[in-house]
């Protein structure tokens, strides 16, 4: 079965190392091997065909992968993805300025990768969850040409359900365009999968 197959052969590109070579760019504290995950679950969304926003999800990129104390719990790390990509015509609303459906784009897509990264890193499986909520806030317009910082944390992993806090930064004006909320769960597996 294709989707089986591909299955499969997404879970092969997860497990093989990564060329150092291109991964020198990314900044933080985690080890290569975590570094690695939201650079792979990336590559996979853009490798999805012409599905929405696919173009833009191409332009993404990862710079910094952290693993830090948690503030509030000594005994718990969180996950810290930092992606940047520069607003482009085919991002924005007929006025010049990011579509709020974008931001919501941006959020979802990189937010996704810090509760991959942070669930490996703990142990857990790594696999990309489905979103089940999202809550986002419209801070400030964002023009072409702008420079994007997104920055996801981990808020809860290593269970059936996983949230994270993500924030999009003009690195400009060093203003808050958009902030958001999600908690993701593991998606639910075709029966036609287990045959």
């Amino acid at each position: 079965m294709a989707t089986a197959a591909a299955s499969k052969d997404r879970a092969d590109f997860l497990l093989q190392p990564l060329p150092r070579e291109s991964m020198r760019y990314i900044t933080g504290n985690a080890p290569q091997d975590i570094k690695e995950i939201p650079v792979k679950w990336l590559a996979i969304y853009r490798h999805r065909g012409n599905s929405f926003a696919c173009n833009i999800a191409q332009r993404i990129k990862v710079v910094d992968v952290s693993v830090v104390p948690n503030v509030d719990d000594p005994l718990k790390k969180d996950g810290r993805v930092t992606t940047e990509i520069e607003v482009t015509p085919d991002m924005c609303n007929p006025k010049g300025v990011l579509h709020d459906g974008c931001k919501v784009f941006l959020i979802d897509e990189c937010s996704a990768t810090v509760l991959t990264t942070i669930n490996a890193f703990e142990g857990h499986s790594f696999l990309s969850g489905v979103s089940q909520t999202m809550n986002v806030l419209f801070h400030a317009p964002a023009s072409v040409g702008t420079k994007l910082r997104i920055v996801s944390r981990s808020l809860t992993s290593g269970n059936a359900m996983n949230s994270c806090r993500c924030e999009v930064w003009d690195t400009k004006h060093n203003r808050l365009v958009a902030s958001g909320t999600q908690i993701m769960m593991d998606p639910s597996t075709p029966t036609e999968w287990s045959k």
